[in-house]
């Protein structure tokens, strides 16, 4: 084999090693438990008092405080949608299939089924945000 043909034959080589591996490297990696978060209000409404087809199911408000770098675990909300709003801080999440979505205070968005992602507190500042969430019947 000439000089060339094994240069070329090893530059092939190494950009299959790093195509491969370029994927790897650049994946998000996600937590599996949160850090710096609390949970320090929480309120509920059983909406079955209010409409009786809706037996069971609950409304339920938290005020959710994250401490600078503080994340969440990575979770989705196939069984819990919920709208959410920021006081103030940094909120920062990272959305399966839709990437990094910075929230500015005063935002508010939509966590529906189909969200699957975490969160985190990028900023130097206690971040303040409300979830208002619907919950499904506790099991029997």
């Amino acid at each position: 084999m000439t000089k060339t043909a094994r240069n070329l034959f090893l530059s092939a080589g190494i950009l299959s090693v790093l195509n491969f591996a370029m994927p790897v490297l650049s994946q998000e990696e996600k937590p599996t438990k949160a850090v710096g978060i609390s949970v320090p209000r929480t309120n509920t409404l059983e909406l079955g008092g209010q409409f009786p087809e809706l037996e069971g199911y609950r409304l339920q408000i938290r005020t959710i405080v994250l401490q600078p770098g503080a994340h969440s675990f990575y979770h989705n909300h196939a069984k819990r949608p919920v709208v959410a709003y920021l006081v103030s801080g940094d909120y920062t999440e990272h959305r399966d299939g839709e990437g990094t979505v910075a929230h500015a205070p005063g935002e508010q968005w939509v966590e529906d089924k189909d969200v699957a992602h975490w969160s985190e507190n990028r900023g130097q500042e206690t971040a303040y945000l409300v979830n208002v969430e619907v919950l499904r019947p506790k099991k029997k």
